[in-house]
């Protein structure tokens, strides 16, 4: 598996746990939903605070996905959002490709 496909992969398996910390979320009344860093870092497990709003808004585009600050990958991804403690990014080309064939809503 090439650093491409892995990288992709490891960022679909972050997502897929939020996906699931957030339909948790909904079953309450958080205003807010502690996530996992999404970037492809398989060691990485920063957490990241999110309104549901904002996680729900992000997640209509399947290829952007939540990191914190710093865990930009320039090569793959572009940054579409800075907040204070996390960044939304944006996959490019190829990667935007996986993302949205690995989207759990597809």
């Amino acid at each position: 598996m090439d650093r491409h496909a892995r990288l992709a992969r490891n960022e679909a398996i972050f997502r897929e746990v939020n996906e699931r910390i957030e339909e948790l979320a909904q079953r309450g009344e958080l205003d807010s939903l502690q996530i996992l860093c999404e970037c492809g870092n398989p060691d990485c497990n920063e957490p990241l605070r999110v309104s549901v709003a904002e996680y729900e808004r992000v997640r209509q585009e399947p290829t952007d996905f939540f990191v914190a600050r710093g865990h930009v990958i320039p090569a793959i991804e572009r940054v579409v959002e800075s907040e204070q403690s996390f960044e939304v990014v944006r996959k490019l080309a190829e990667e935007g490709e996986l993302a949205r064939k690995t989207d759990p809503r597809s």
